[in-house]
């Protein structure tokens, strides 16, 4: 995929780009996510519970800090979003869902929920430090973030799509085969809605709104790319480093386990 720097796009080429985009972020995501031993033994319900809780514990630390880099993204692209005033307003609603929905702080209280019911406390959650597989994740996000650029950040971000369709993988293993109730499952239903969905009283699904961003950015010969960066790269490598989260989590539990032995 290629962009010529400071080239303007019609709609319909910048479109077509953009979908190509997320056509190969779903296939890789399809590869090395879904198809991965970890994904395939949930959804079979043959992963073990302390493997999810181990998961889970550093996922939900992880989800606490990835919602302040969305809420950043307002002030670091301001001079964009001033451009594109349309786009003020669902911006604003999609980082205020992260942080008032069901009530403030957010959709930590809904992580904390289904935390819980894996047995796990909100002190194991905010305290323990986070797996370094995962740290390694949102220290990407946050370089692209304060050292990239706005495309190459709402790149990053193709992931939010994908991760609305595991969440509802995720739902549905956890109340087919571990037991939980929906309202236990509640993170997971919610994010298959707010990531793929128009939700809350029009809410825009926080994916179109990321692809839309990504089409008025090539519309407007701004998607600048850095060398050794640009958008697919930082698309592909947001989804390398979400199947390395899942791996390290089978690593690590094997590792657990064998210490107890």
């Amino acid at each position: 995929m290629k962009i010529t720097p400071g080239m303007k796009m019609k709609a319909a080429e910048a479109k077509g780009l953009v979908d190509e985009l997320y056509r190969e972020s779903a296939a890789r995501w399809e590869e090395r996510v879904t198809r991965a031993p970890f994904m395939q033994q949930l959804t079979q319900g043959k992963l073990p519970l302390e493997t999810i809780r181990l998961f889970f514990r550093n996922w939900g630390a992880w989800t606490i800090e990835i919602n302040t880099l969305n809420a950043c993204s307002y002030h670091k692209f301001l001079t964009f979003f001033k451009r594109h005033r349309d786009l003020m307003a669902p911006l604003g609603e999609k980082i205020a869902d992260e942080f008032i929905h069901p009530k403030p702080p957010g959709h930590y209280l809904v992580m904390m929920q289904t935390a819980t019911a894996f047995g796990l406390t909100e002190e194991e959650v905010f305290t323990q430090p986070l797996l370094s597989e995962f740290r390694a994740k949102i220290d990407f996000m946050r370089g692209v973030m304060y050292e990239g650029t706005a495309a190459e950040w709402f790149s990053c971000v193709t992931t939010e799509e994908r991760i609305g369709y595991w969440a509802g993988d995720w739902f549905k293993a956890l109340t087919t085969h571990y037991g939980l109730s929906k309202e236990q499952a509640v993170y997971f239903s919610t994010h298959h809605e707010a990531d793929l969905e128009e939700h809350e009283g029009g809410v825009m699904g926080h994916g179109q709104f990321n692809r839309m961003v990504l089409q008025r950015l090539l519309e407007d010969g701004m998607a600048d790319e850095r060398p050794t960066y640009g958008m697919e790269y930082c698309a592909m490598t947001s989804v390398d480093l979400h199947a390395v989260m899942q791996r390290t989590a089978l690593e690590e539990a094997e590792r657990v386990k064998s210490k107890s032995v």
